[in-house]
């Protein structure tokens, strides 16, 4: 099928043709501008084809980075917020759109608003913290802290969740994990170290300003005793969880039990009186043999020790304090300064975002379906679903080969994993079910009427509410695919789902540097293609891989097979775990980013392999830029794939990048896939001892 329709002339000279329309105009001068030529290619591609780029952009004051995935973002949000403003507001029979503009233009009026205290007060009251803090002339409210849990509900020391269950597949279940901070776990349970005083410092004065705002006539002493007892508190549950890179084994953290039999080992949790009070608000009643899927059984174990001997006030302080985090920014300039300050300390940043950013972010993350809704109804490209859905295909038969040509799979751990690729599903741009009004205004039903007083802070708490009642209320529904996006339309990303077998590639990523209908396959292939081909692999890297093709979590592999897994997998951990990068100073956390690091090995490999096929078969001619006919196909291919992470980052940001996320940092995204790829030296001619062309590459997909 051909997904796009270049205007090309023959080369006289050689056998390509060169595309001379406008989008291919276009896309030259950007690949142009952001080469480096000083830099060989086969040194460190990521320079040669970012360079130019890096050079002639610099980071705004109040980003963190800045680059053409963030560019792209950048213009969705341009977009939104365009909807957004231009709506009309209407306060009286408001259907599900009307509340979305509602909800904008009252978080925009916000920095205009006088600080509402006695809202917060009310938020804090039905959340079940109604004195807040407890202070020196105040303690003795509470005897230990089962009593505080009683009364605050299991918040404070528990995540709750409703979704799919991965061994009784056609239900949902409960789930249960270990909670996250205020700040980096790193951060928290080390606050001495002096690479994270400025950030413990930012985050203490946080507290301190969310404290005297509840209680404006607090003690500076007060001030500093009690935060100083809440960042020590956190770092002490901080210390019961585990990391990131302990908890990628799906099959040794699950525990499947009840209700009845957890609650056996946990004497200061009445976790049935806790989940009961919540999920009553949906009127469901749970009993003891209530399944629930616990992730954290050691966490618990511990939390159960530490509750015995921990301050039953500073517990109550805590709860009242991850409520203030929740919704102080919407009630209070001070609160929102000192998040800021936070921020500045984590990321870099100099400068706060622009209040219309911040808010296209909020009503977006609250509203995901309604504002995807207005969002595709805007700017949607068929021909862009049309070319992912050809993308996937061919992705897949190239990915089979792989399978068959895997000398270290046997035959059974084969079959099933080509079950596993046939059954992958494929969701792209938007639900079916987005454009039924009546389906959405059920999604928000418990979003009441949103009159003209009504505060922000209490706009945030019913689409908060709205999200958990939908929630709990699957616990007795069954499964259902159809009705589940990982995301909204209006985002610039895209996911693998696990427990559904599915890749997901919403909206907002079907477009610019990603896709862009009329230039040749090259381009395409190497942008957005990669990125199908990643998320196919995240099917089969080291969590994935875990799940069968019905989303399953079992063990499909047999022990030989997945003992040579796990050496390839080791192969890309002790790869990427060998780099330090030099402006953050910091060693790649490679347990942590493995199955991103395979995924984005395996992508590039997939891709690059269903585009060479395209050659062969005929399907695609080396087609090239006019301007730039000195790239073949091959090679635009990768520098489309190199142009998708072109971005600068502030060294802060970088450093939180580098502990936290699971993603390597853009510069290694590029070159180490490509050193790993025989075919990319041999594209670009690189030398047997170039720094491009490993000797001792990884692969596995």
């Amino acid at each position: 099928m051909a997904a796009s329709a270049p205007e090309c002339a023959e080369s006289p000279k050689e056998n390509y043709t060169v595309c001379d329309s406008e989008e291919c105009q276009q896309r030259a001068k950007l690949i142009n501008a952001s080469l480096d030529r000083c830099i060989d290619p086969c040194e460190d591609f990521y320079q040669y084809a970012c360079g130019g780029w890096i050079n002639s952009h610099e980071i705004p004051p109040s980003k963190s980075s800045m680059g053409t995935f963030r560019l792209l973002r950048d213009e969705l949000q341009e977009t939104l917020k365009s909807l957004l403003e231009n709506m009309t507001l209407v306060y009286e029979c408001q259907n599900i759109t009307d509340k979305a503009a509602v909800v904008y233009n009252t978080c925009m009026a916000v920095p205009t608003s006088e600080d509402r205290l006695d809202v917060m007060m009310a938020i804090m009251n039905a959340s079940g913290v109604p004195q807040w803090p407890i202070t020196n002339d105040t303690k003795g409210m509470f005897q230990n802290c089962t009593q505080v849990l009683n009364t605050t509900g299991y918040f404070p020391v528990l995540t709750v969740n409703v979704g799919r269950d991965v061994k009784m597949l056609n239900s949902n279940v409960i789930g249960l994990d270990q909670i996250d901070f205020g700040v980096g776990r790193n951060q928290i349970i080390h606050p001495e170290k002096e690479e994270n005083k400025k950030i413990i410092d930012a985050y203490k004065q946080l507290i301190k300003t969310a404290l005297r705002f509840m209680r404006p006539n607090i003690s500076e002493t007060n001030l500093t005793e009690l935060s100083e007892e809440l960042v020590n508190f956190e770092g002490q549950l901080a210390n019961l969880t585990a990391p990131p890179e302990e908890r990628r084994d799906f099959m040794q953290i699950y525990n499947r039990v009840t209700i009845g039999e957890l609650q056996k080992n946990f004497t200061h949790v009445r976790l049935l009186d806790l989940l009961q009070k919540q999920f009553s608000r949906a009127n469901i009643t749970l009993c003891d043999n209530e399944t629930v899927e616990l992730y954290a059984l050691k966490y618990y174990q511990r939390l159960n020790y530490f509750l015995e001997c921990a301050d039953a006030n500073t517990l109550y302080n805590y709860a009242g304090l991850r409520i203030m985090l929740s919704f102080g920014n919407h009630v209070s300039k001070e609160i929102r300064n000192a998040s800021f300050e936070l921020s500045k300390a984590k990321t870099g940043v100099v400068e706060d975002k622009q209040r219309w950013e911040k808010c296209v972010d909020i009503v977006n993350d609250a509203m995901p379906e309604i504002v995807g809704l207005l969002y595709v109804q805007h700017k949607f490209s068929k021909e862009a679903k049309k070319e992912v859905e050809d993308l996937a295909r061919r992705l897949i038969a190239v990915f089979n080969e792989t399978l068959q040509e895997a000398d270290w799979m046997d035959n059974d751990t084969r079959e099933a994993a080509e079950q596993k690729l046939i059954k992958m599903g494929r969701k792209i741009g938007y639900p079916d079910w987005l454009y039924n009004m009546s389906y959405l205004e059920e999604l928000y039903r418990y979003v009441p009427q949103l009159h003209i007083n009504c505060s922000f802070a209490e706009m945030m708490r019913w689409t908060s509410n709205n999200r958990w009642v939908r929630e709990m209320l699957k616990l007795r529904k069954p499964y259902d695919n159809e009705a589940e996006w990982l995301v909204g339309p209006a985002i610039v990303n895209a996911f693998y789902n696990p427990t559904s077998n599915e890749m997901v590639y919403p909206s907002g990523i079907l477009q610019g540097v990603f896709y862009t209908y009329g230039l040749p396959r090259s381009i395409n292939y190497g942008a957005i293609g990669m990125v199908v081909g990643h998320e196919m692999t995240h099917g089969f890297d080291d969590t994935g891989s875990q799940f069968d093709a019905d989303g399953a979590l079992k063990q499909w592999w047999t022990n030989d097979t997945r003992a040579h897994f796990e050496e390839k997998a080791k192969c890309f951990e002790y790869q990427y775990g060998n780099i330090t990068d030099p402006e953050a100073n910091m060693t790649l956390n490679g347990k942590n980013t493995v199955g991103e690091n395979i995924a984005d090995n395996g992508g590039l490999r997939l891709a690059f392999g269903a585009y060479e096929r395209l050659l062969e078969e005929g399907s695609e001619n080396d087609t090239r830029l006019a301007g730039l006919e000195e790239f073949s196909g091959q090679q635009l291919f990768f520098l489309a794939n190199a142009m998708v992470w072109c971005s600068k980052t502030r060294k802060e940001s970088l450093q939180q990048e580098i502990q936290y996320d699971t993603h390597s940092p853009d510069h290694y995204r590029v070159n180490i896939p490509m050193a790993n790829l025989e075919s990319f030296s041999s594209t670009f001619g690189c030398a047997a001892n170039s720094t491009m062309n490993f000797t001792e590459r990884c692969t596995l997909w």
